[in-house]
């Protein structure tokens, strides 16, 4: 009993000198850590690094950087255990005088040291330069380098009725080479507009250019059929044929059946697009199966799509088509991921994930890509990484340069 009481009593002691403790204010002092010293001065695009080197004391917090911008005062902080401090997001190349002060625990700042700079060339100026307008089918693509990788807001205008350019479609993108296609519009020719902008705000001017599409239509359906060369997985599970993702009917799938011999990655199928059909592809559609398998079972999610106008061998050359020998008579068209916008994982995912599936994946195909005639599919995974597949829908589209 008595072993018992004196651990009470420790504890309610500890618990009252935790306590007392946490509410304790933190010592405070009026004196101010002596100046930084600045060792280099580099300009940026759109801002610069200004290197430091931090004087011998225990007592600091962070460097800070004052300056104006646009009429407005913009505050920078650097940690201690960087060498240096980023100022970013200027929209000019205007000179800027920075004034730099070292922090300690108790808010004291240093005595004031100042510096200059001239930014370089801001992204969304470099960026604009370098993007290239070139007609496309049903639509223009614009092509631009980002050496920086600056996440930018691109905003393409299109010309309305009356001869105007209106806002139309935005996307935002930070690789090194990027692009992004407008598509859906007839072959008048027409003005076409696209300007940036950044994080921090700022934007460019409005490069506009007069731009003539070419003829887009999705290809007949009707003339599709299932090519069954050796080592493509032409089984079927319960009535559900390829030739049902050809239907128009998204309500109807392919499956192949599970475990089939051909059905091991890669799994492979082609298509014909008809006998009197040689195609320029501009893009292609797919439609995953649906229901309670968005991005999960045998949907597809990492393939390329090859093609050809002539097959050279027989389908009797068995060894021809289940090596990678027929791949020296066709041509790579793509090699293509379907992503999941939301990136979670498994098979979970979001509201935004379901949308993007039900309209189908857009796939683009480079516009130099040569006629053709066929096409072969080899499926590396799918997303349960299974030895079987299944979708609902593919549609083409091109030209097919039929007059029909």
């Amino acid at each position: 009993m008595k072993t018992n009481i004196f651990i009470s009593i420790l504890i309610a002691l500890l618990i009252t000198a935790c306590a007392e403790s946490k509410f304790e204010p933190n010592s405070t002092d009026k004196i101010a850590p002596q100046a930084l010293e600045v060792t280099t001065v580099e300009s940026i695009p759109g801002g610069a690094k200004i290197y430091f080197k931090l004087p011998v004391e225990t007592d600091i917090s962070y460097v800070k950087g004052e300056f104006m911008s646009n009429g407005v005062k913009r505050i920078v902080r650097s940690s201690i255990y960087n060498n240096y401090l980023l100022v970013e997001g200027l929209g000019s190349t205007n000179p800027v005088e920075i004034t730099l002060y070292l922090v300690d625990h108790s808010e004291n700042s240093s005595s004031p040291v100042v510096r200059s700079f001239t930014p370089t060339t801001p992204p969304i100026f470099t960026i604009l330069g370098s993007i290239d307008v070139i007609p496309d089918f049903g639509g223009i693509t614009a092509k631009w380098d980002n050496p920086t990788k600056t996440e930018i807001c691109f905003s393409f205008m299109v010309e309305d009725s009356v001869g105007v350019l209106q806002d139309y479609e935005i996307t935002f993108n930070n690789e090194e080479q990027g692009s992004f296609s407008l598509r859906g519009f007839d072959t008048d020719e027409r003005l076409w507009g696209v300007y940036l902008r950044d994080k921090w705000g700022n934007k460019s001017d409005t490069l506009s250019v007069r731009r003539s599409p070419f003829f887009e239509e999705m290809l007949d359906k009707k003339k599709f059929f299932e090519v069954a060369l050796p080592g493509d997985n032409t089984s079927v599970r319960s009535g559900r044929p390829l030739s049902f993702t050809w239907d128009n009917d998204l309500n109807t799938i392919w499956h192949t059946e599970p475990g089939v011999a051909d059905g091991t990655p890669p799994q492979h199928f082609t298509i014909c697009f008809g006998m009197d059909v040689e195609a320029k592809l501009s893009r292609f559609v797919l439609y995953s199966r649906a229901e309670s398998y968005y991005y999960g079972q045998h949907n597809l999610r990492f393939f390329q799509v090859w093609g050809t106008k002539e097959l050279l061998h027989e389908k009797s050359d068995q060894d021809y088509w289940r090596s990678n020998d027929w791949k020296a008579d066709w041509f790579l068209i793509g090699d293509y991921e379907v992503v999941k916008p939301s990136g979670l994982p498994g098979s979970q995912y979001n509201e935004l994930d379901k949308a993007v599936q039900d309209a189908g994946f857009n796939f683009p195909i480079p516009l130099e890509t040569d006629q053709v005639r066929y096409v072969r599919f080899e499926v590396s995974q799918t997303w349960a990484n299974s030895a079987a597949l299944h979708f609902a829908e593919i549609s083409f589209y091109g030209d097919d340069f039929i007059d029909n």
